[in-house]
């Protein structure tokens, strides 16, 4: 085991304890005992298959979006717009989807990829040009440019292309449905989990090669770490941003298959209930590896679905502040323990 990874484990596991320590003090401090609220979540999530498939569901979509993130993340930008953008990709899976049912599905799956990976890797673009050109900041272009996205995919959502009487596209073909694994896995009866769990670890996987792995990978990394340096040595950092915030934003546009196609059968205004900000949480809580996303995902997601079975004991706002309290823990520790190796070394 290599230093980084020695310290990222330290980093991560001093944080969760941190964590847990202190959503035991709250649970104490609204009048509930912390081992029975804890024992409640964690039954609810791993006791029965329904439960487990519920997480599982919520983690895909988490995964798609915060691997998009990571590669934004890697070049050191913030990007903050993926709820934006995975909202734009998402509508337009929807539409093609609809609009091209006569087609075989094969053909009609690729093109909604395509196609929402496009529309969401241009709103990522925009920001990445703007701060490339003019040196605007991309914290305030993304969070800006989720107000401006959003307006535009209700505006056209509820002009032309809502049912009627609704606030979502028309239902997709039922051929068209991703097979659900409870189809040949009948432990997870009852639940959403479809096969686009499995994409999205394929994509984890993808992501992880081509940042670790690959040529573009160690451009990326060296931009992020210092742009100055890469520079001298012949990077084009300014291409590299560009590819990274078009690729990175176009990933989270996969979040919409996992909901259109393995669960509602349409887009539907508000479907991705802050996934994209939730995907930031996830995407520093794994450091920016796509790996380390799958299990922070998982993470988050036993947070969400655990926190619905004990909501009449503790209000779900608990929840939220325990999502704050791991990025804190995790931003804080970390300085911490990598300060703690380098006067060891």
């Amino acid at each position: 085991m290599n230093l980084k990874t020695k310290i990222n484990l330290i980093s991560v596991s001093v944080s969760l304890v941190i964590t847990l320590l202190i959503f035991s003090l709250i649970i104490l401090l609204i009048g509930q005992n912390p081992a029975g609220i804890l024992s409640i979540i964690l039954n609810d999530v791993f006791a029965t298959g329904y439960g487990m498939g519920q997480t599982l569901f919520k983690a895909t979509s988490l995964i798609f979006c915060a691997c998009g993130l990571a590669i934004c993340f890697h070049v050191a930008l913030f990007n903050i717009g993926a709820e934006g953008q995975l909202n734009a990709g998402s509508f337009v899976i929807a539409l093609v989807a609809v609009y091209f049912a006569d087609l075989p599905f094969p053909i009609v799956f690729l093109f909604c990829l395509v196609s929402g990976f496009i529309v969401s890797g241009i709103f990522g673009l925009i920001p990445a040009y703007i701060k490339i050109k003019k040196d605007v900041s991309e914290v305030i272009t993304t969070i800006m440019f989720n107000f401006i996205i959003l307006a535009l995919v209700n505006f056209f959502l509820l002009d032309f292309f809502a049912v009627k009487s609704t606030m979502r596209t028309e239902k997709i073909s039922e051929n068209f449905m991703l097979t659900k694994l409870s189809d040949f896995m009948p432990f997870f009866s009852g639940s959403s989990l479809n096969v686009s769990f499995i994409l999205a670890l394929a994509v984890a996987v993808i992501s992880y090669i081509l940042i670790y792995k690959t040529k573009f990978g160690y451009e990326l990394r060296a931009v992020g770490f210092n742009k100055t340096a890469s520079k001298f040595i012949g990077l084009n950092v300014n291409k590299i941003t560009l590819i990274a915030f078009f690729a990175g934003a176009g990933l989270t546009s996969l979040s919409g298959i996992n909901f259109i196609f393995g669960y509602k059968g349409f887009y539907e205004m508000g479907f991705s209930s802050n996934i994209g900000f939730t995907a930031i949480a996830v995407a520093l809580l794994a450091k920016n590896n796509p790996i380390g996303i799958i299990f922070s995902s998982l993470l988050f997601s036993i947070l969400e679905y655990g926190g619905l079975s004990v909501n009449q004991q503790v209000p779900k706002e608990i929840m939220l502040v325990v999502q704050g309290v791991i990025i804190l823990a995790i931003l804080s520790v970390d300085k911490i323990v990598n300060n703690y190796f380098e006067r060891r070394l």
